[in-house]
């Protein structure tokens, strides 16, 4: 069942990168795979909460590979969604690591969870673009271009502005916990850094 959940909140999550740029969608769904993953009561359910995720996301986000093969004339339409969702497959299981690592390290303590997914989803991005696929389409933290954290990414780049997505969404399930001092602190920090002269 949570994998099912897993994959409707990742497709859902979908909706927050252009055309429709959703933004605050991405964090909300992030929120809810924090509490699926504390939840997961084995590293294998998490692996697959974090495939299930990762799946919804890439098959909704990638549309645009199937309408791609609607131009070529010798190829059917059908083919181009079953690239979609083969692709999809494959490119779910880094930001599966990512889900794996924010179980091993936060079954204990749910901040630890928060940092450990959050650095664990923008290096598994970063690998995604770099390691046997060089496909970096729509890191989470493209979501934040229409938004004032886009003057942030020339600091910290696409994958520091993942990272922000994912910690924004640990942090709104930190609060929903009622662990309110790290979600403050995080708050405070975010408003200082806008404040901050460009």
């Amino acid at each position: 069942m949570h994998f099912l959940i897993a994959l409707v909140l990742g497709a859902l999550s979908a909706f927050a990168f252009q055309p429709l740029g959703w933004w605050p969608l991405m964090p909300l769904a992030f929120a809810a795979l924090c509490e699926l993953i504390a939840r997961a009561p084995s590293l294998r359910r998490a692996l697959l909460i974090g495939w299930g995720f990762s799946v919804g996301q890439f098959c909704v986000g990638l549309n645009w590979i199937a309408t791609a093969f609607t131009f070529q004339a010798a190829m059917p339409a059908w083919l181009g969604w079953m690239a979609v969702v083969l692709l999809s497959l494959y490119l779910a299981f880094y930001p599966m690591l990512g889900v794996g690592l924010a179980w091993r390290f936060g079954r204990e303590r749910k901040i630890a969870l928060v940092l450990a997914l959050a650095g664990g989803w923008a290096i598994c991005e970063w690998l995604r673009g770099t390691m046997f696929t060089g496909f970096a389409w729509n890191p989470v933290g493209v979501t934040l271009i229409d938004t004032p954290w886009r003057e942030v990414s020339a600091t910290i780049g696409t994958y520091g502005l993942s990272m922000l997505v994912v910690l924004a969404g640990g942090m709104l399930w930190l609060a929903w916990q009622r662990a309110w001092r790290a979600p403050a602190a995080f708050a405070a920090i975010l408003v200082v850094v806008l404040a901050l002269p460009g």
